[in-house]
């Protein structure tokens, strides 16, 4: 197989110089930054907006919801809309759309206003990311690729990690409705700068629109989002959650079977048989879990069991995020010299080896500790996402990169949201399993029992309480912090099982192409 397709040459003279071609993926980071921050940046502020809004947790997680579902419900169907109507005019109008989104939502009078105004911006923040991607696939040659896709990765690994910072600092010190308002500038200032110095790409395929494959791929990607999304409350084996999975499952297998037998699909499916791609789709899938289930652990631990506040949250979660940032560009400039395959096994090495280490986490772990394994797994992270990522698109026809980042963004969206949904129901388990542990281990008859008890007890009488209520507060501590410990050592077996999962992918890894993708390179199969 030949180690990447040629650019064409029509598209290299449209697409500039070096100096535009820089300029233009300032303006995509911009926009997609922007769109993957309001994925994360929303929920410190759930709790204002459920006071000023009136309305209960089942009510105000419609806000985070609405805008999931409609992120992943449109990005099947971006591939094709950017080829039929052009990159540049459909990433302006996503721009608006989510420009647009972001006021009506910082103006939003109750919770039924903000969850369709999400909706909106939604629409516009789920296609900005696969339309940026593709367009940074058609803007650069092979052999620049690795290191555009190094900075355009920043937004995509950055912006989750800093949003809960940013949002904890609006919504304590000035007003939660300001992580919509920020978008407005910036999205406007965006919007004039994609004008002036994106050049509209080669497109205008006379392709039909698949209303099946659409209408499937809609009903199939929203039921299993939001199957997913409710299993962590209600867990795999309620009738809701049976209901909508099986819906989804049922629609997504008609909508393959759809698209891998029309001439003219929506989401050309086809290109799966692609072995670099399908190897590089498995690889980030995959991975997907290991860079979202300790994103989603960590401020558990640190809100939960540590007591810190959002803001002191966000803000040791920050140089993770700032790694991993600096380590983008370095990662792509890797890529560009000498492949996907030692940049990901060394990053899925790094990540499992973080795993391993945050896996030891206790009530006791020192703060600068964990900034440290989150710091290590946010260098593995980069090392190996963006590297892969490259190397499964540069092995994809040009005409057909439209496709291939819809796939590949769908196929992330899939996997992170089963990961959390996973990690999450495993979490539960397993707290449950060490606490009945815990309570059998310190039975109340056991002398070290009464002991601590009896010190607990006195120290609740020395504070003014009856003795009654003494007792009650020291046996309720008493068990609070063993469900404390439980939970921990639950993460801990959650971090295990994450780690081994990140070993097994390293095999995967060793199929990835050995060389770079320079053209004066001879081309090699791993």
């Amino acid at each position: 197989m030949a180690d990447h397709i040629p650019t064409p040459p029509t598209e290299q003279r449209e697409n500039g110089g070096v100096e535009n071609r820089l300029a233009a993926t300032v303006v995509l980071i911009i926009a997609v930054f922007m769109a993957v921050l309001d994925m994360s940046i929303v929920n410190v502020a759930l709790p204002s907006m459920m006071t000023e809004f009136g309305v209960d947790t089942s009510d105000i997680q419609w806000v985070i919801t609405a805008y999931t579902l409609v992120v992943g419900t449109l990005v099947p169907v971006t591939g094709f809309v950017s080829d039929r109507f052009g990159y540049k005019r459909v990433f302006m109008l996503a721009l608006v759309l989510f420009t647009v989104g972001s006021f009506l939502c910082g103006l939003a009078w109750n919770n039924l206003s903000m969850i369709l105004f999400r909706i909106i911006q939604g629409l516009g923040g789920g296609a900005l990311m696969p339309v940026s991607m593709a367009m940074i696939f058609r803007m650069f040659p092979p052999e620049r690729r690795g290191t555009a896709m190094g900075f355009f990765g920043i937004a995509i690994m950055f912006a989750p990690a800093v949003g809960p910072t940013l949002s904890g600092y609006l919504t304590e010190y000035l007003n939660w409705r300001l992580i919509f308002y920020i978008n407005v500038p910036i999205g406007i200032l965006d919007f004039f700068l994609a004008m002036f110095l994106l050049k509209e790409l080669s497109h205008g395929t006379r392709q039909r629109f698949d209303l099946w494959g659409f209408l499937t791929s809609t009903l199939g990607f929203s039921t299993l989002l939001y199957g997913l999304g409710i299993v962590p409350d209600k867990g795999w084996t309620d009738p809701e959650v049976i209901g909508f999975l099986s819906v989804a499952i049922v629609s997504l297998i008609v909508f393959v079977l759809i698209e891998w037998n029309i001439d003219q699909p929506m989401l050309d499916l086809r290109l799966i048989r692609n072995g670099a791609f399908s190897v590089s789709l498995a690889i980030v899938s995959i991975t997907s879990i290991a860079l979202f289930v300790p994103l989603f652990m960590i401020p558990l631990f640190l809100q939960n069991i540590s007591g810190l506040s959002p803001i002191d949250t966000g803000l040791l979660l920050l140089p993770q995020a700032l790694v991993t940032g600096l380590m983008m560009p370095i990662a792509g400039f890797l890529f560009d010299r000498i492949g996907a395959r030692w940049p990901a096994i060394i990053g899925l090495c790094l990540t499992a080896y973080s795993l391993y280490l945050t896996h030891f986490l206790d009530v006791n772990t020192p703060h600068a500790t964990l900034i440290w394994w989150m710091v290590l797994r946010g260098i593995g992270v980069s090392l190996l996402m963006m590297p892969v990522t490259t190397a499964g698109m540069n092995a994809v026809p040009s005409e057909k990169v439209g496709q291939a980042t819809a796939i590949n963004n769908t196929f992330r969206q899939v996997s992170a949201s089963f990961g959390i949904a996973w990690a999450t129901l495993l979490l539960s388990h397993r707290q449950a399993y060490h606490t009945a542990v815990g309570a059998e281990q310190f039975s109340l008859f056991s002398p070290q029992a009464n002991e601590t008890l009896q010190q607990l007890q006195n120290m609740f009488i020395s504070m003014g309480q009856p003795l009654f209520q003494a007792k009650a507060s020291a046996l309720g501590l008493l068990m609070g912090q063993i469900q404390a410990h439980a939970m921990v050592q639950a993460m801990d077996d959650v971090f295990w099982v994450t780690m081994w999962i990140t070993i097994a992918t390293i095999a995967l890894a060793f199929f990835l192409k050995n060389k770079g993708n320079g053209a004066k390179r001879r081309s090699m199969m791993g």
